[in-house]
């Protein structure tokens, strides 16, 4: 398997020093642009793992088939992605005594879009190694919930019997009302494939 240095998190920021500076000034603009879009709210409660029904290797086959290349972050970045920092300017998301989620790349096209496809997630989520290299090890699917009960009697849900999981706002992700969902494509979570916090990622 490749390895995929082109970027790190280091004390749970991100660290792109082995980009061009180009690309680097590119990040900027687009975090920048990020930024704007997401501070409709003033701060994510982070809820704690809900109980969901098992989800089966068969069930995420077509997960895995449509984010294998995001494996590559300069792919990602290349498909409109890019590093998620919460109101601290911190990447690497935990929670003590939960586990990790780990350092988000999102793309804001798609979270201004309230539809829900498997094949394209609103975020990627990288766990760090020791070494701080970024391996992909989860997706999450996002929507406004104002702008999803609109449309929706029902929280969404990508799996029968799982719906998303909702975050209040203010959060520490400066988010407006949200529903998500996290699935572990990518790594084991001992804490079950959709839940929130994975005990194995450490920041």
């Amino acid at each position: 398997m490749p390895r995929y240095t082109d970027i790190h998190s280091i004390d749970g920021r991100i660290s792109v020093d082995e980009r061009p500076l180009t690309m680097r000034r590119s990040i900027s603009l687009l975090l920048a642009s990020l930024a704007a879009l997401v501070l409709l709210g003033s701060t994510v409660s982070a809820s704690a793992n809900a109980s969901h029904r098992a989800v089966t290797n068969r069930d995420l086959q077509a997960i895995r088939a449509a984010t294998a290349k995001y494996h590559n972050i300069a792919t990602a970045l290349a498909d409109g992605y890019v590093p998620f920092v919460d109101i601290n300017g911190v990447s690497c998301i935990a929670e003590p005594g939960m586990g990790g989620m780990g350092v988000h790349f999102v793309n804001p096209a798609l979270i201004q879009d309230p539809a829900i496809n498997p094949d394209q997630p609103e975020a990627l989520v990288y766990a760090p190694d020791r070494d701080g290299t970024l391996r992909l090890a989860a997706l999450e699917y996002l929507v406004d919930k104002l702008a999803w009960t609109s449309t929706h009697s029902a929280p969404p849900a990508l799996f029968p019997g799982n719906p998303f999981d909702e975050t209040d706002a203010p959060n520490r992700f400066g988010l407006a009302d949200f529903y998500s969902q996290h699935v572990w494509a990518w790594k084991r979570n001992p804490a079950g494939s959709l839940a929130m916090w994975n005990p194995h990622v450490h920041c």
